[in-house]
């Protein structure tokens, strides 16, 4: 029963993640503010992720330096590595 209890918290904090993401980062033209949300909200999913993991699993992934690399390589590439999106006012 926590087996089960947990996969469903895990794919309710990705769908709350995602919506986030959805609403908030495409509205911010600074990149500056762009990378620093995403850093903030990516280390906070992985550590919500390895709380569930932990708590209903019995397993911890990751620690402080990995979920803080990850979180600084995630929002680097998708604050300046990201697609722009598609303007038909440009030429």
């Amino acid at each position: 029963m926590l087996y089960a209890l947990g996969i469903v918290v895990t794919w309710a904090i990705m769908v709350g993640f995602a919506f986030i993401l959805s609403r908030s980062v495409p509205s911010m033209p600074n990149n500056v503010y762009r990378f620093m949300l995403l850093f903030v909200l990516f280390l906070l999913f992985s550590f919500a992720l390895n709380y569930v993991n932990v708590w209903a699993f019995g397993y911890h992934k990751i620690g402080w330096a990995v979920a803080s690399i990850g979180a600084l390589l995630l929002a680097t590439f998708t604050t300046f590595f990201a697609p722009e999106p598609n303007n038909t006012n440009r030429p």
